[in-house]
Formats: structure tokens, sequence, C-alpha cells
């Protein structure tokens, strides 16, 4: 997953991407830090959906724009548009059927 530093840059990769799940994290949050990587090992089986985190404290104009109200959050964009999210408690088998479903259905 790579690192975006500014909201300029999660637009700019949001807009490039068609489908995207960007992960809105916060420094010294040990439930983002054991997301994380499965969250990079479950993107490598899908080569169409370009991953993204940011750091809460870098870009905080992101929580009230995507209304983010704890850590970490992963949001599944679709051609800019939010299909799914998932919040503090990820349920992995749910977020591996969402993306499956959005992969199919952005190659169709």
């Amino acid at each position: 997953m790579e690192q975006l530093f500014s909201k300029q840059q999660v637009e700019a990769f949001v807009e490039h991407n068609p489908l995207t799940l960007l992960m809105l994290k916060t420094q010294n949050c040990s439930v983002c830090e054991a997301v994380q990587p499965k969250v990079t090992t479950l993107l490598e089986g899908y080569e169409h959906i370009a991953g993204a985190f940011v750091y809460m404290e870098d870009v905080p104009e992101l929580a009230g724009e995507y209304m983010i109200f704890t850590s970490p959050v992963l949001l599944l964009l679709m051609e800019g548009k939010e299909v799914y999210r998932a919040a503090r408690f990820i349920l992995f088998d749910e977020l591996t059927t969402q993306i499956a479903r959005y992969n199919e259905f952005s190659q169709s």
C-alpha cells in the first residue's frame, strides 16, 4: 500500500484509480498496525485495486470530508464513490467479499 501525505495526493490517487481501497489510520493505533499488513496481503490478490493509506494526523481535513470518527477506516471507492466502509473492527470475510464483488463488477 502506498502512503499518501496530502488531500491533493488522496484526490489524485482516487481519481487515477477506478477501484481504490483507502485506509485512514492514526499514529500509535495498535488496531491500525494490526490491520494494515492483512489488508496489504489481501490486496496482493487483486491487481486492479489500488491501495493506499493516510495518517489522519497528516491530513486532518479528510476526517470531515469522509466523516471519519474512529480509526482505522477502510473505504472501498469505485470511480471516486464510496461503495463500502469498514471501521475500527474490520470483518475480513466481509471485506474480502466486497472487494471480490466490486473487482468483478469493475472488470465486466
